[in-house]
């Protein structure tokens, strides 16, 4: 890719292979902000139910559904055609949608100063997130550094989820990145294994201090930002 004055790309150290990174794309929930989905039903849905659907893994394909574009109305019917005697669960997913704003309970400790960091440094940014396209306001209005980032690609715009492999490269074809020199960091295994499976370089994110060490590694930061 072509880089603008001052923001040329850095070279990794050895311990990558000398990996040169172009830029680096992070996921937004629980890498840059936390996303607690249990948050917008507690003390509003019976915990059996929730735990029922959380444990069987209705709640994540019924949010993968937000999160590839469908409306609020769109998956509660959803929900309602496919279990009809279990009008709690639609009643569930209904509290979730519209409490949704108590999910986001604040920033992902330390990563704000890395994105400065890295910012700082003339690291090219993009954020690629799952996220509702009519949910993203809230999203968007609590990362202000996304103003500074390069380019975002939210999944309910796109029609596409992580870890489907055409996000990410609708990712790398919009913006001319190049998946050898594209470090992708998100906190799900399954979508850096998508990352990867394009050619993305990756890193799984547990915490702001171990993304810290790798980036050091890469040659993008120095070994301490404090």
């Amino acid at each position: 890719m072509e880089h603008s004055s001052g923001s040329a790309p850095q070279t990794a150290c050895a311990g990558h292979g000398a990996v040169p990174i172009d830029a680096v794309v992070l996921d937004w929930g629980n890498v840059l902000h936390r996303w607690q989905a249990h948050r917008a039903v507690q003390g509003r849905v019976d915990p059996s139910v929730w735990e029922e659907m959380a444990t069987t893994g209705e709640f994540t394909r019924w949010n993968a559904l937000w999160d590839a574009g469908a409306t609020k109305q769109e998956v509660l019917a959803a929900v309602a055609a496919e279990q009809p005697a279990r009008t709690d669960k639609v009643e569930a997913m209904r509290t979730y949608w519209e409490h949704f704003e108590d999910t986001l309970t604040g920033p992902v400790p330390g990563t704000a100063a890395l994105v400065q960091a890295l910012l700082g440094a003339g690291t090219p940014l993009y954020c690629l997130t799952n996220f509702n396209h009519l949910l993203w306001p809230l999203g968007r209005e609590r990362v202000p550094e996304l103003a500074r980032f390069r380019g975002v690609v939210v999944s309910g715009e796109e029609r596409l989820v992580k870890p489907d492999a055409r996000v990410y490269r609708l990712l790398l074809e919009r913006y001319g990145l190049s998946a050898g020199r594209t470090l992708f960091v998100d906190d799900s295994a399954a979508n850096t294994a998508g990352a990867a499976a394009v050619g993305l370089l990756t890193h799984h994110f547990t915490t702001a201090a171990a993304l810290r060490e790798d980036l050091a590694a890469r040659g993008l930061l120095p070994a301490a930002i404090d």
